[in-house]
């Protein structure tokens, strides 16, 4: 266990500046269901606003016209309909969802069912529980329960479709939706020559930086949305996602149920834990986050080494935290500077 006596705890992102003599533009919109800023920085590549305000605007298209895919809040959605057609055999599916599931059925495996996008029927369960303030009953969990096979869902990469094989199952991709889309946001400007940019879709934070400049990334404490602590992360083509209950929670009989749902019990996690992922790619970081939320720690330090990835885990006890973190992490820690 590394102690870190400055870094308190991470949880999320909500002070974003830019290091260095770049003129930036910034770009606020509410997608997903969240906020979602996008800074782009004008240097060698000589961007003006005018540009800078289009690229925007055909990165919100982009946006939305993905979320349009994986999104299982909106009815009319690729994912919503291929949920609905659940036990009515195969069904086409596009490459976009085809990609983003062939990841999740990957790390399926890796974690032993700890992390599974199959688990919608149990997310639709706590959804309801957290807006009607009705606790499931054991019935409505083990019901839920065993609609979450992933294992028995067929995705055909030959022939580009998938077979959810009993009606009731249901596919949920928030686990690491939105990384992926800040992901493919952020690469569609790299590909029409920006190299400073950043990509905020409500937390999942996705980097770009030219060589030895790099984004400064404020970060609040435990469960609270608006106190900042004095040491930053500092990441250049890196993406960052946190996991934690500061925002969705249940109570009921003074226990507190995290939206985050262990697949493997069909409780939401209970455990004052938050997990903060440094990988590559905003995939990624956005479901390791998740999963390693519902790993042990030491799952969780075994899991993010195998993709070269930086984690820190802060777990609440009753009179202290406890940090635990990856070796690399370090690395990307940063100076706060008033």
């Amino acid at each position: 266990m590394n102690k870190f006596l400055l870094l308190i705890i991470i949880i999320c992102f909500n002070a974003v500046t830019v290091n260095g003599q770049y003129k930036k533009y910034t770009f606020y919109a509410d997608k997903m269901g969240s906020p979602l800023k996008i800074i782009i920085g004008a240097g060698t590549t000589q961007l003006d606003s005018v540009r800078s305000t289009q690229l925007s605007q055909e990165v919100l298209f982009l946006i939305d016209s993905l979320n349009h895919i994986l999104s299982d809040y909106d009815s009319t959605s690729e994912l919503s309909k291929i949920n609905l057609h659940a036990g009515k055999g195969l069904q086409p599916i596009s490459p976009i969802l085809e990609e983003i599931l062939v990841i999740a059925k990957k790390a399926f495996y890796q974690t032993n069912g700890a992390y599974n996008v199959a688990v919608g029927p149990l997310s639709v369960l706590w959804r309801n529980a957290r807006k009607s303030k009705l606790f499931p009953n054991e019935s409505q969990i083990k019901v839920a329960k065993a609609l979450i096979q992933f294992d028995q869902i067929d995705i055909d990469t030959m022939h580009h479709q998938i077979n959810i094989p009993k009606a009731g199952m249901k596919l949920d991709l928030g686990s690491l939706g939105k990384g992926f889309i800040a992901q493919k946001a952020l690469n569609y400007l790299k590909n029409k020559g920006v190299e400073y940019a950043i990509v905020d879709a409500g937390g999942k934070i996705v980097t770009m930086a030219p060589n030895k400049m790099f984004w400064t990334i404020g970060i609040n404490q435990i469960r609270a949305q608006n106190k900042a602590i004095n040491k930053t992360l500092k990441l250049s083509n890196h993406a960052v996602a946190t996991s934690g209950d500061v925002y969705q929670f249940f109570i009921f009989n003074g226990r507190r149920y995290s939206h985050i749902i262990n697949p493997l019990t069909g409780y939401g996690m209970e455990t004052p834990k938050n997990v903060t992922v440094i990988a590559r790619e905003g995939t990624t970081a956005d479901w390791l986050s998740t999963a390693c939320s519902v790993l042990s720690i030491k799952e969780a330090l075994q899991l993010v080494k195998q993709y070269d990835a930086a984690i820190l885990i802060a777990v609440q006890n009753k009179k202290s935290i406890d940090y635990y973190s990856s070796k690399n992490f370090n690395a990307y820690l940063n100076e706060y500077f008033n």
